[in-house]
């Protein structure tokens, strides 16, 4: 916390538990404004929190805040007054997707972090009544922040978020130059959809670059030609790539395209086709399921920030005239054949 106008103590350490949620209400009270019951006619949610501003003065202080709640995935936990319960739902790792098992099933730890700060010892069993009280006091504080009901299916859950954004539109088309840095959560909704991505290129024999990239050196796919070949490089996990390579491209109008057939949740067969003709083919067993990036981009004719693939450097700008990229997604397995538009040339 940094106020030198107003706090007067420097370089000290607070131990006060308190939660990211205790953040806006700290601001509010040091700027002197509270919540309006409404706003512009909207009648508006009380603040959640408790302001730390009682603490910036007193480090012996007694903690304002008696009690917060916490839920991921199913995962909870409960602090009240230097004790906190705490359940890893179905026993699963973060890397652990598939598992979907009832909630009642769940084994509570207990721990007095007052004492223990580190949750080194488990005293459920010690101390069951105490625990008890403080599963309870998690349903309080469930119902009273809409955290119920509980969901765990991480898959379904994560892969539909894609539709919040797009609804059931299926075709998206991108245009170069202009289509450059765009967010990827913006980007068309490829994630555990059937998908093709198509463009026609008048082809010279000395075309090279990016034609269509997402993601970076983290995740991502990018489709490119190199050495008068058409590449697809999906970029999975931890070194983990699926390329795909064609023969050398023939001159003239030309058709390029990737298609994916979804044959799993988040898995299945990577195609690339040149004028309709299947040229190679790769199986794509492990995929992302929500993001591949924190801060990469979508880009047309070019690959902005670190790279998808490691077989080009830099953003590796398309250097020949690329006037569109047409991607169509299905939410069945695959998508169905279509006709390119009269485009481009």
């Amino acid at each position: 916390m940094h106020w030198p106008n107003s706090i007067k103590a420097k370089g000290e350490i607070r131990n006060q538990y308190h939660h990211i949620a205790d953040i806006a209400p700290t601001i509010m009270e040091a700027a002197g404004i509270s919540v309006p019951e409404t706003y512009h006619g909207v009648k508006q949610q009380p603040m959640e929190g408790t302001s730390l501003l009682y603490a910036f003065d007193d480090a012996n202080a007694p903690n304002a805040k008696k009690r917060q709640y916490y839920e991921m995935f199913g995962n909870r936990a409960i602090w009240v007054d230097g004790w906190k319960a705490v359940t890893l739902h179905a026993k699963r790792m973060p890397w652990e997707l598939n598992v979907v098992l009832p909630f009642e099933q769940d084994e509570w730890e207990l721990y007095h972090v007052a004492e223990d700060f580190s949750e080194s010892t488990n005293l459920a069993k010690k101390h069951p009544e105490k625990l008890q009280e403080l599963i309870e006091i998690f349903d309080e504080e469930a119902w009273k922040y809409n955290v119920y009901p509980l969901y765990d299916d991480m898959i379904k859950r994560l892969g539909a978020q894609q539709d919040r954004l797009f609804g059931d539109q299926k075709e998206f088309v991108y245009f170069a130059p202009g289509a450059v840095r765009i967010a990827e959560k913006s980007s068309a909704p490829v994630k555990n959809r059937a998908h093709t991505i198509v463009t026609r290129l008048d082809l010279t024999g000395d075309e090279e670059g990016v034609i269509v990239a997402c993601g970076g050196m983290t995740g991502g796919y990018t489709m490119f030609i190199k050495d008068n070949r058409l590449h697809y490089d999906y970029n999975f996990l931890d070194g983990v790539h699926y390329v795909l390579k064609s023969p050398p491209l023939p001159k003239g109008r030309t058709d390029l395209k990737f298609n994916f057939i979804k044959t799993k949740p988040f898995g299945g067969e990577g195609e690339l086709y040149i004028n309709g003709k299947k040229v190679d083919e790769i199986e794509m067993p492990q995929m992302h399921i929500a993001t591949y990036s924190l801060a990469e981009t979508f880009d047309v004719g070019r690959d902005t920030g670190t790279q998808v693939s490691d077989l080009y450097n830099g953003i590796f700008k398309f250097n020949r005239k690329l006037d569109r990229v047409i991607f169509t997604v299905s939410d069945e397995n695959t998508v169905p054949p279509r006709k390119l538009p009269a485009m481009y040339y």
